[in-house]
């Protein structure tokens, strides 16, 4: 746990609370994969296939009253936040995954949430399913240099690591 470390931020990575990463001079997603195999070094990045596994329970496990349970849970939590646009921005995660679901919480919260994340930027990640370039880089990313997304988001890659036999 962090205590008195960053006043009165939350000792994570907070959406909402937008903070500023010295901009980097190097390409450490290149630098670091000479000796890493092209492992992520912080960042990571949101990409479509993050929502396949929360989209197939949603679909396939679970059954009517595990959707309706879902939902009201989810709703009940999220009507003890104060501030809107978290809640927008969390029904804008959740029409990732299906659009019934965020509509269900839509109509269980009373607040339209965003389309989807394309129009979104985000502390700790990058959003790969930007629409636009400036909103792909992770908050406090002013620029590519030092994007430490490589082609497979750092899975192991054959040919990447020493082999010891």
């Amino acid at each position: 746990m962090a205590f008195y470390n960053q006043g009165s931020r939350p000792n994570y990575l907070s959406s909402i609370e937008p903070i500023q990463f010295r901009q980097r001079t190097v390409d450490l997603g290149k630098t670091h994969g000479h000796f890493a195999g092209e492992a992520i070094t912080f960042l990571s990045e949101i990409r479509p296939e993050d929502f396949n596994a929360p989209r197939a329970l949603w679909e396939r496990v679970w059954d009517e009253p595990a959707r309706e349970r879902f939902v009201s849970n989810v709703a009940g939590h999220m009507s003890k936040c104060t501030v809107e646009e978290m809640i927008k921005r969390e029904i804008a995660i959740f029409r990732e995954v299906s659009d019934d679901m965020a509509t269900r919480v839509e109509k269980a919260t009373g607040i339209k949430g965003y389309d989807g994340i394309s129009g979104l930027r985000f502390n700790g990640t990058h959003n790969g399913m930007a629409k636009s370039e400036d909103l792909r880089v992770a908050n406090g990313m002013k620029s590519k240099v030092g994007l430490s997304v490589t082609d497979n988001n750092g899975a192991p890659r054959k040919g990447t690591h020493k082999e010891h036999y």
